[in-house]
């Protein structure tokens, strides 16, 4: 009971990214890693097959141009709890497992908020669940705001993608506006938290049409927590959309 208990409460505990091309993998993986280890939570990044078999020009960088993964121990045994957080990230300290003075014990089963010790209370749960969703939510403050890939930041229709569908849609977006479409391109590699000023992207535009593989997870989102009237063309054919399916879907929806 226990177990389900903490899943009910975890989806919206973990951070989720998206790599939008084969060499965008590279850079968000180090993305994952930074706000995993500075914010001490779950983070997921999501790839997919296409991109695993795709391929694009890609420059190695200079490791000296990348950014520094610092991680910072507590070794000081003075005053230490295991569920002291940060007041900006809520991070939890981190010691290294047998330091002396700050060994603690560590599971999967919930824990009371003040002492560390395993918990079933109903209420403090609770509390937990939302302390560990806001440190998602903080996360908001250290990731790009959301930036408009093709086309001008307002109009008639904005097309939003995620992931491997980024090169499709661009494509798209570029054969409209050369017809004289008044179309943009958005591409989110945030998923949770999403870009924090998302939102207001959205409503610069009379129109959002939202192309996924899969059922519509990203419009069915975008409609519940932006209000917006997301319009959702999935493809779930186990193949990825070509240019043409979405030059036209955008066509049909402009020119009609």
């Amino acid at each position: 009971m226990d177990r389900w208990r903490r899943l009910a409460g975890g989806v919206f505990s973990v951070a989720v990214l998206a790599a939008q091309s084969p060499g965008d993998c590279f850079y968000m993986a180090i993305e994952a890693v930074r706000l995993a280890t500075k914010y001490m939570a779950p983070v997921i990044l999501l790839t997919d097959g296409y991109l695993a078999n795709g391929t694009e020009p890609w420059k190695i960088p200079d490791v000296a141009d990348l950014p520094r993964l610092d991680v910072q121990f507590r070794t000081d045994p003075e005053g230490f709890h295991p569920f002291l957080r940060d007041p900006e990230t809520l991070a939890r300290a981190w010691a290294i497992p047998g330091t002396p003075g700050l060994r603690h014990r560590i599971g999967g089963l919930e824990k009371d908020y003040d002492s560390g010790h395993i918990s079933y209370d109903p209420a403090n749960h609770e509390r937990m669940c939302k302390v560990r969703a806001e440190k998602i939510e903080r996360m908001a403050r250290d990731i790009p705001e959301q930036t408009i890939e093709e086309g001008v930041d307002s109009g008639k229709l904005l097309v939003v993608g995620w992931g491997s569908t980024y090169g499709a849609i661009r494509e798209a977006v570029r054969r409209c506006r050369a017809r004289g479409l008044d179309v943009s391109h958005a591409h989110v590699r945030y998923l949770n938290p999403l870009p924090r000023n998302l939102g207001d992207v959205l409503g610069r535009f009379e129109r959002v049409l939202v192309p996924e593989l899969n059922l519509g997870q990203l419009s069915l989102l975008l409609r519940s927590r932006y209000l917006v009237p997301a319009e959702s063309y999935p493809k779930i054919q186990g193949q990825p959309f070509r240019i043409a399916e979405i030059e036209d879907k955008i066509r049909q929806l402009l020119e009609s």
